[in-house]
């Protein structure tokens, strides 16, 4: 599998320079009160960092940009190249954060979050099958999940910089479920209705199959948003000032 995506952020490979923690984030004891401490403390964060912070080069998050979602599947039931140009992701202001499980020895964090509804809406171009039926289009489109429970893992390492410790993320995954996906696509076989119509009830029927094959490309969306705002904070901020010892 193939899969691209390219998110904008304002300058978000250039590092802040902060120094400290945003006000509205307070940092955590390194002890046994960490995973109840940084769940309280991030379900304060999110409603704050969803508007955006300048300071730290995150943007506005609701909407998000995405310049380019690319899909390149070839399976035996899915032969898809579906392109996602200039779209916005809408629904990460109700974002609610329900689980915290870090380990600070082995360098390894898990959050758990729940969105009830997301919307990817804006350009696309499809060509290939989904399933058993051939698809082509090219128009405006919507891609909308419901009740999504995401999972995002990272593993870090400590950079030393000027007598300093940072936080560099060296692994990190997202993965998702969701109770219902539903996919509308304008102009469908070059805007014949009655095989659009078809196809947009297809899509409905076999929901759960399609997400299979598009939700790593989703995931892989959402989790770029995650790395990116949390890499922007902890390569600004010494560890020191993140985690108090």
């Amino acid at each position: 599998m193939e899969q691209g995506i390219v998110i904008v952020f304002l300058a978000v490979c250039m590092p802040a320079m902060a120094g400290k923690l945003p006000d509205y984030i307070i940092p955590c004891k390194a002890d046994n009160t960490l995973n109840e401490c940084s769940l309280r403390n991030g379900r304060e964060v999110i409603p704050k960092i969803i508007k955006g912070d300048p300071k730290f080069r995150i943007p506005r998050l609701d909407p998000l940009l995405i310049s380019k979602l690319a899909v390149n599947q070839g399976t035996s039931q899915v032969g898809l190249n579906l392109t996602l140009r200039d779209s916005n992701i809408l629904g990460l202001k109700a974002t609610q954060f329900t689980g915290s499980r870090m380990d600070l020895a082995k360098k390894h964090v898990e959050w758990d979050f729940f969105v009830p509804r997301i919307e990817i809406v804006g350009g696309y171009k499809a060509a290939g099958k989904i399933l058993v039926l051939p698809i082509v289009g090219n128009g405006l489109g919507n891609i909308t999940l419901l009740n999504m429970n995401i999972t995002y893992k990272f593993d870090y390492k400590l950079d030393r910089i000027k007598g300093e410790d940072y936080v560099r993320i060296t692994t990190a995954k997202l993965k998702f479920d969701s109770t219902r996906m539903y996919i509308r696509m304008e102009n469908l076989f070059n805007g014949d209705r009655l095989l659009g119509e078809a196809m947009h009830q297809f899509l409905d029927q076999n929901w759960k199959e399609v997400l299979a094959e598009l939700g790593p490309s989703v995931g892989d969306a959402i989790g770029t948003v995650f790395k990116l705002i949390f890499t922007n904070v902890a390569s600004s901020v010494p560890f020191r000032h993140i985690f108090l010892t």
